[in-house]
């Protein structure tokens, strides 16, 4: 049978396409038909579904709904997620087919089409549409990445590097317009039920668009969104605020100038906060590099975590020490990139002694006392990178290039060795951080293997910022100090929360961010900057983060966790999922009974290695991490989905001989959109928490169950009774205090 998303064949008895996961129709195994799970149909052109449908491997799993297991897709597929849209329009099009021969226009715009298409794909983007002359793209759909917002700045600059290679009919270059917009979209199928036709909707893609129009020739505008997202420094030229048409509130955009020089931390609220003995190991270490010691450092943590940012707090320090510091960082989309980390290394290097790479890699390789074999073997092997990058220069030696791609790594192993031994020699002690190791490419393994094994014999520190998992052996060894971080502390996340805000935060509010966000310094930063942004500042000058109620999860923060929860396998996702519906707590019983299906165990450990949830007992009790993965799992559902996954725990949950506090029930009910059978629930559940003498809960039920009814004198009184209940003066026996409930449903 053919899969109907990707095209690849499959075997008769096959339920899911080994190609691109999508679950095959079951009306080729005898049955009903059944709706794809996959949020995309075929893409034309050269992109992952075509190669999927050529037999190669995808690059990108489609997202999968909640209903992936046995039991039908809870509501209409897709998802809710943070993307980046691109919208790029070919400029004077009308003119050039006025002024010019159509066929010839055909061409041009074609191929001025291809280079683009080329360049979202470079970047892993997908391709939605063409739009006469004009490309919409999506980073983040179907698949995202934690840097999609980067990857489409990257994309941008690419078309229009790209486009000035291209003439229009009468000889000139031609130019492009292009908006970025980052933000919220609904991935779903349109109108006929079970077709492949998929659809983004939501203030992003308009937002872009709109962006678009008002961009010049040649120009990339950028929503503020966008920019923040990046996460890394960008050269922009601050445009102010503007309301766009069709739009009431004012987005900042920014013209993209192109990339600042790499800015590894763009640094929160000024000083680094906490990490006293980690920041005195890496002083150690550059101290010992006067005295000829050299070393390597592994710095681990989860994204966020702040590695990047303790490595970028040694700068200033070992210069003035007098030590050479070089930072080269790894990147996802560059992965793929045959040496992208041995150029990177080299072209920054260089950019230090205002040189060309090739002409520095010169200089350093081919000495006087060099024999003849060794140049030429190091020759021929900097002219494979040459070959490869497409980068001139080394031309003359591309005879010498092997043709044993072995052989090539060898002689890459030993030109690695004597450059930064001539440079240790030329410069003196070194630092070297190799940051992101996690993304480094596969064919540079081999000399970053070297460089580490160089730090036993020179005075060089090679400095590794990595996310947990797989790394290359070399750092295994009994010579590579480590350097776990772990979340900030407490009083550590008020201290950064008051640096970010500029204003007093109190410790309930610092312990209620540092909850939320597991101490995690990019959590917490972005985080008080969207409390910010709300204007959650008192009068008095405090950050007002416990009179917020429920705190949504900033759009930089949704892409991040996002990617993360993208990554999971699709049954595990389902399991996250339905658990995001069911509380912060959950117990792997009731997660079963929505499924209708028995769940394996190595699913939730498959959840716990990917940091998502801990156990919260032995008996089959978890919880999530912190609530920000909650929030996000939660918030990447489809309303309709929410909606029926709460209706079938509060089902569960009714049936349950264990008695379940009112309150559980009436939120599901709730949240499902049950009015009639929330609201009795939710008053009953009012006066009980009254008569505990919990007011503020006892209110929130009541405002609930207010939202339910329609306007009449029902809701009135709900109101009425609301707004008294919240007039009462607050009574806290001495000496209690907050509690915090960690019983999993």
């Amino acid at each position: 049978m053919r899969c109907r998303a990707c095209g690849a064949i499959a075997g008769s008895a096959a339920r899911f396409c080994d190609q691109c996961g999508s679950r095959l129709a079951a009306s080729s195994r005898g049955s009903a038909p059944a709706a794809p799970s996959v949020p995309g149909g075929p893409r034309t052109g050269t992109g992952r579904a075509a190669r999927a449908a050529a037999g190669g491997a995808p690059t990108a799993r489609p997202a999968a709904g909640i209903g992936d297991g046995p039991h039908p897709t809870v509501g209409e597929a897709g998802d809710r997620r943070i993307v980046t849209a691109l919208f790029a329009d070919l400029v004077d099009y009308v003119r050039l087919v006025a002024e010019h021969d159509a066929e010839e226009v055909r061409r041009r715009v074609d191929a001025a089409l291809g280079a683009m298409v080329d360049a979202i794909e470079a970047f892993d983007g997908t391709r939605e549409k063409f739009i006469g002359d004009a490309v919409f793209a999506v980073f983040g759909w179907p698949i995202a990445h934690d840097d999609d917002a980067l990857r489409a700045t990257h994309c941008a600059l690419s078309i229009r590097e790209g486009l000035a290679h291209l003439q229009d009919p009468a000889g000139e270059a031609l130019q492009v317009r292009i908006g970025l917009a980052t933000g919220e979209v609904v991935a779903a199928p349109r109108g006929v039920a079970g077709a492949l036709d998929w659809s983004l909707t939501g203030p992003a893609v308009t937002t872009a668009a709109r962006i678009q129009a008002l961009a010049g020739p040649g120009e990339v505008l950028l929503d503020e969104a966008t920019r923040r997202a990046s996460r890394k420094e960008l050269a922009v030229e601050d445009l102010g605020e503007q309301v766009l048409r069709g739009q009431t509130r004012p987005v900042r955009i920014s013209r993209l100038l192109g990339e600042a020089g790499f800015q590894p931390w763009r640094p929160l609220g000024g000083r680094l906060v906490g990490r006293t003995a980690e920041r005195a190991l890496l002083r150690q270490v550059v101290a010992g590099l006067h005295e000829g010691r050299g070393a390597t450092v592994l710095v681990e943590g989860e994204a966020g975590i702040g590695k990047s940012r303790l490595l970028a707090d040694l700068e200033k320090e070992a210069r003035r020490a007098g030590v050479a510091w070089t930072w080269v960082d790894n990147v996802s989309y560059g992965a793929v990139e045959p040496y992208r980390f041995a150029r990177s290394l080299a072209q920054a290097i260089a950019d230090e002694h205002d040189m060309d790479s090739g002409s520095f890699v010169r200089q350093l390789l081919f000495t006087a006392e060099v024999s003849p074999d060794d140049a030429r073997r190091w020759a021929g092997g900097v002219a494979a990178i040459a070959r490869e990058a497409a980068f001139s220069g080394w031309e003359a030696e591309a005879e010498l290039v092997p043709p044993d791609p072995a052989e090539i790594a060898r002689d890459l192993r030993s030109v690695a060795k004597r450059y930064i031994e001539r440079l240790v020699e030329l410069d003196g002690p070194r630092v070297l951080v190799v940051d992101d190791l996690h993304w480094l490419d596969r064919s540079s393994a081999g000399i970053f293997e070297e460089l580490v094994r160089l730090t036993a014999s020179l005075p060089l520190a090679i400095l590794v910022g990595s996310r947990p998992g797989s790394r290359p052996t070399v750092l295994d060894g009994d010579n590579v100090r480590r350097i776990g971080l772990e979340g900030l502390d407490v009083t550590q996340t008020g201290q950064l929360a008051r640096a970010v805000a500029g204003v007093t935060v109190e410790p309930d509010d610092a312990l209620d961010l540092h909850t939320r966000t597991g101490g995690n310094p990019l959590f917490i930063g972005e985080t008080v900057r969207a409390i910010v942004d709300d204007g959650a500042i008192t009068g008095d000058g405090r950050l007002a983060l416990g009179r917020r109620g429920r705190t949504t999860v900033p759009a930089t923060l949704r892409a991040l966790l996002g990617s993360r929860i993208d990554a999971l396998s699709s049954d595990s996702r389902a399991v996250l999922r339905v658990a995001a519906v069911i509380g912060m707590s959950f117990r792997e019983s009731l997660v079963e009974e929505v499924l209708e299906e028995r769940v394996d165990p190595a699913r939730y450990e498959r959840l716990a290695d990917a940091a998502m949830i801990v156990p919260a007992d032995a008996s089959g009790g978890w919880r999530f991490c912190h609530p920000l993965i909650h929030d996000a799992a939660y918030a990447s559902l489809l309303a309709t989905d929410r909606k029926a996954i709460h209706a079938r725990v509060a089902d569960r949950v009714e049936l349950r001989t264990v008695a379940v506090p009112l309150g559980v029930v009436a939120r599901h009910r709730a949240a499902a959109g049950d009015g009639p059978r929330a609201v009795p629930l939710l008053v009953r559940a009012a006066e009980s928490a009254l008569g505990l003498g919990a007011r503020a809960e006892a209110a929130g039920y009541l405002e609930m169950a207010a939202e339910l009814e329609a306007a009449g004198p029902a809701r009135d009184e709900l109101e009425r009774r609301t707004a008294e209940i919240r007039e009462m003066p607050a009574a806290v026996p001495a000496g209690a205090s907050r509690s915090r409930s960690a019983t999993p449903t």
